[in-house]
């Protein structure tokens, strides 16, 4: 069994007429936790074949009348969807949590999840903190930060042009604590260049003041 992607309104619809334990994944393809929540669904199909369980993917934005009909408001969220009704849902990337839900929905037998070792959640944050030369983890993203010193950074960082990506850590609180265990550094949010923690709030306000941070930060074209 495979994951199913749903492309199309009309192909969710058909898809929820099923009888079966629906487990259907909103993502976004930018998002590196989607990702790892997609690996996880196709090790969960592949691994329960007994026609109880279906799985699916549904880019959020392209259906944004699902999305907004199952009150989706950040990616990775998955729901388990049954006899046409949500009955459970996971927010966030939490693969424990999901292989939990799905157990309880399915009374008649236990989920086998057989998959590769998981990744060490220091190899995980290695590879964040290198995803773009300028990384920014943050509360929200820069269209809708969560937090005054998220929004102040994030403006810091728009006004120099700067070429970044982002992460949300509170949609993966493996990453929230961990990163700052990893980093040693309490606090969001922190800004990192070409794998380096260059800091806070605090640190990159002096480096602008200094004149240094406008030569550190790769510029968009």
């Amino acid at each position: 069994m495979s994951v199913t992607n749903l492309a199309t309104v009309q192909e969710f619809d058909e898809f929820i007429k099923s009888r079966d334990l629906l487990v259907i994944h909103f993502y976004a393809p930018w998002a590196d936790q989607c990702g790892q929540m997609n690996e996880l669904l196709e090790d969960l199909a592949k691994s329960h074949k007994n026609g109880e369980v279906q799985f699916a993917k549904v880019e959020a934005e392209d259906l944004s009348e699902v999305s907004l009909k199952y009150k989706i408001t950040a990616v990775p969220t998955v729901i388990l969807v049954k006899n046409l009704a949500q009955i459970d849902r996971v927010d966030g990337a939490n693969p424990s949590a999901l292989v939990d839900k799905i157990k309880a929905h399915l009374p008649k037998g236990p989920l086998v999840y057989v998959t590769k070792p998981e990744v060490s959640l220091e190899e995980r944050l290695k590879k964040l903190i290198n995803q773009a030369p300028c990384m920014l983890f943050m509360k929200g993203n820069p269209q809708n930060p969560f937090c005054g010193f998220s929004r102040t950074i994030v403006g810091l960082l728009d006004s120099l042009n700067a070429d970044y990506q982002s992460f949300d850590i509170l949609q993966d609180q493996t990453v929230r604590e961990g990163l700052k265990k990893f980093s040693n550094w309490p606090t969001y949010p922190q800004l990192y260049v070409n794998g380096e923690l260059l800091g806070g709030l605090d640190l990159v306000k002096e480096a602008l003041e200094s004149g240094e941070l406008e030569g550190m930060l790769p510029k968009k074209s």
